[in-house]
């Protein structure tokens, strides 16, 4: 987030007071999965007597979420709590408009049971300015068992396999490969494809360090051209469709892969689909032993002639790294828990694979999702490559360098 791009300020947002016994909090979780998990949540709060009143924005990856919040800080009247990710948690801490939570947890949870990479998100000038709550992972293949099984296919391992494999879909009838076709999904796509091309240490370099040698490199153009490649597989008819959509087109049966992070697996769960039953998780083409993490967390504004903030505040973060709302919230989000010492034996198959595969994986934080990249950078990436991935005219030679360039523009201001 950066104030000189906020938008003009508009009249004052209002909402409903807070007081000791209700928090308003913002966030995005709206989607089958999603809003049975945030009532774990709330149904654990309302136990302790704090009424959660639901901010919720829909769209856009949770980028309406925070063009809604930037109003509504800028007029002087913030939600209580939002979510809030990545990079825009420092932009946020840096206005002095965010309280630290250093001391609402006991230090051994903080020291022995959360991990660094997750530390490093949620920390600016020292504090902890958020609360985590799980960890997704972004680069996973999701396949439909019963097309695979039907067709004597096995999974992927590199992308010329996953080429043969999709032409055999293809000819059999169904949809290769489901997309939504909404920027932030073509941005989840490519970052997937580039993670496998690049290695772990050349994406860190383009997309947390902004190495313009790696953006502009030939490893970069052939992710684009590889990216480009896929656009073949993807029914025509879902541009502009969410990834719910493009998630449910999956388990029914209508296509046989789709690239998605774990929280599709959250929507499958609430409909009663069984991982290695009716899907399998793989990882993508040729990207073992790499990990691209989301992690959703919390924070907390400053407000003034609130009385109760402090108390509400304590109440939410305990209840939200609790063991049993880490076991509960995280089974139905899709995710697994941010905390490292909870048990996980009633997760399923995909959620051991992807808590293993986090401590033995190379990790790096997605772009696509925010963790790597400020909403900002993150909207200006995503014209760029949402543009190339359903354009006829770009070359990956010239979409590498307006790529480079976009984020060369945006890091100079």
């Amino acid at each position: 987030m950066k104030l000189k791009k906020i938008l003009p300020l508009i009249p004052l947002l209002l909402s409903m007071p807070s007081n000791a016994n209700s928090l308003e909090v913002l966030h995005w979780w709206t989607a089958p999965g999603e809003f049975e998990a945030q009532k774990v949540l709330k149904q654990a709060l309302a136990e302790q007597g704090i009424s959660w009143q639901d901010f919720a924005i829909v769209g856009s990856g949770g980028g309406s979420a925070m063009r809604v919040l930037q109003m509504r800080a800028l007029s002087g009247n913030p939600p209580d709590a939002a979510q809030i990710k990545g990079p825009d948690i420092a932009e946020w801490s840096k206005i002095g408009m965010l309280k630290e939570v250093d001391n609402i947890l006991n230090n051994k949870l903080w020291d022995k049971n959360i991990p660094d990479v997750v530390k490093q998100t949620i920390t600016y000038q020292g504090h902890y300015m958020a609360l985590p709550l799980n960890i997704h992972r972004v680069n996973w293949l999701w396949l439909n068992k019963a097309i695979f099984d039907q067709l004597n296919l096995s999974p992927p391992t590199t992308w010329d396999e996953f080429f043969s494999i999709a032409d055999k879909i293809q000819a059999a009838g169904y949809i290769a490969l489901s997309h939504g076709g909404t920027s932030w999904e073509d941005n989840l796509l490519f970052e997937s494809v580039a993670l496998s091309i690049l290695g772990a240490e050349k994406y860190k370099r383009a997309f947390v360090e902004f190495d313009e040698s790696i953006l502009i490199s030939s490893d970069m153009i052939d992710a684009f051209r590889l990216f480009k490649r896929l656009h073949q597989y993807v029914d025509k008819s879902m541009v502009g469709k969410d990834w719910e959509i493009a998630s449910q087109m999956l388990t029914d049966k209508k296509a046989g892969m789709l690239f998605m992070g774990d929280w599709a697996k959250g929507l499958w769960h609430t409909s009663g689909k069984v991982a290695n039953e009716d899907y399998l998780c793989v990882d993508v083409p040729e990207s073992k032993n790499l990990f691209s993490y989301n992690i959703d967390s919390f924070v907390f504004f400053k407000k003034q002639h609130h009385n109760g903030d402090n108390l509400n505040t304590e109440i939410l973060a305990n209840t939200l790294l609790s063991e049993q709302l880490q076991r509960d919230f995280n089974i139905d989000k899709g995710s697994i828990p941010v905390r490292t010492d909870i048990d996980i034996s009633d997760f399923d198959a995909c959620s051991h694979k992807s808590y293993s595969d986090f401590k033995q994986s190379a990790l790096v934080p997605s772009f696509s999702q925010n963790i790597a990249t400020s909403s900002f950078l993150q909207s200006e990436m995503r014209k760029v490559i949402s543009t190339y991935f359903k354009s006829d005219n770009l070359s990956a030679e010239q979409v590498t360098k307006q790529l480079a360039l976009a984020i060369r523009a945006v890091n100079k201001k």
